[in-house]
């Protein structure tokens, strides 16, 4: 006779079917909890990777900024400026840099910001590579620079006089730095770690193409071929228009130049390129002309009516009523 097989008691097999159901809940609290993962188009994080040295005035990295006597000492004792700053970060510094880093991106991540996120990752993943010399690390050399500025003028640099500052290094020691880089020497020292982001196997951001790419090239062909402007004025209007299509368009969910309004120009000049960007009173004024540009293009080349083009540019003309927001 077959066994008669023996029924579980109903107790036991509910106590087993709510530690499940508890079991499941708990993962899906866990996964609420994750912040979402954001698209961000390719223009979003080269612009990321550009202001990674603004991390050096977030509070975990400013209790690191090198002293006026760290930084003279480093001076009387090298002579090359890479070689300074390879002497301010000792291992000693270079530890205390990392749990800063590794602190600071943990926040970020509780805070749900994706682009400060990046940012931390993307240097944190440098220095764990195994010939990451300082004299390339973004965020040493922007702290170098920061510091001898205020000893010179008692006030920190703006991120746009740091990134000046960044441009002027990397040309002037552009043979050194690829000479000691050794196997880093093929990176662009001015985007140093871009290469390295994308090759991190944990990188969460999924890319997707910017709608106005093309626009923003033809844009920066249109100055070069057409208004004869030298390679550097190119360079800032493009940065400025890549803030205002990119940054502020993804923003305020804005997909077409002629859906646009002059109101939404106003917007972007009067509170969010200020709240957002913290500019001085010059970078202001540029944007200014650089969207003066822009918009000129946009009416010549037919993608935007003229008629919404002209009241831009219309706005466009009172630069003082734009200032007068600016709190300098």
């Amino acid at each position: 006779m077959a066994k008669k097989k023996k029924q579980k008691k109903a107790g036991i097999e509910k106590r087993r079917k709510n530690k499940q159901q508890r079991k499941s809940a708990s993962k899906k609290r866990e996964l609420a909890k994750q912040p979402v993962q954001k698209k961000i188009s390719p223009a979003k994080l080269k612009q990321n990777l550009k202001n990674i040295p603004s991390l050096i005035f977030e509070p975990e990295l400013e209790k690191l900024a090198f002293s006026s006597d760290q930084i003279n000492e480093a001076q009387s004792q090298k002579e090359k400026v890479p070689e300074q700053i390879g002497f301010l970060a000792s291992p000693e510094f270079t530890d205390k840099l990392k749990t800063q880093l590794d602190s600071m991106k943990e926040r970020f991540e509780q805070q749900g910001d994706t682009n400060k996120t990046m940012m931390a990752h993307a240097i944190i993943y440098f220095m764990e590579q195994e010939n990451a010399p300082p004299f390339l690390n973004q965020i040493i050399v922007a702290m170098y620079f920061n510091a001898l500025h205020q000893i010179e003028n008692d006030e920190a640099l703006t991120l746009k006089e740091l990134n000046i500052q960044l441009r002027e290094y990397d040309k002037e020691w552009s043979e050194y730095l690829q000479e000691q880089a050794g196997a880093l020497s093929s990176l662009e020292s001015a985007g140093q770690i871009e290469d390295a982001t994308f090759a991190d196997n944990e990188a969460e951001a999924e890319l997707e193409p910017s709608v106005f790419e093309s626009v923003v090239e033809e844009f920066v062909d249109y100055l070069e071929s057409e208004q004869s402007l030298e390679e550097e004025q190119r360079e800032r209007m493009q940065e400025d228009v890549e803030v205002f299509v990119n940054d502020y368009f993804e923003d305020k969910g804005i997909t077409e130049l002629d859906s646009l309004r002059s109101r939404k120009v106003k917007t972007f000049l009067e509170s969010w390129f200020i709240s957002t960007m913290h500019p001085t009173k010059e970078d202001l004024e540029t944007m200014i002309d650089s969207l003066d540009s822009f918009f000129n293009f946009t009416i010549q080349k037919d993608k935007i009516s003229p008629e919404k083009g002209k009241e831009i540019l219309d706005l466009l003309q009172d630069k003082e009523m734009f200032l007068s927001n600016l709190n300098i």
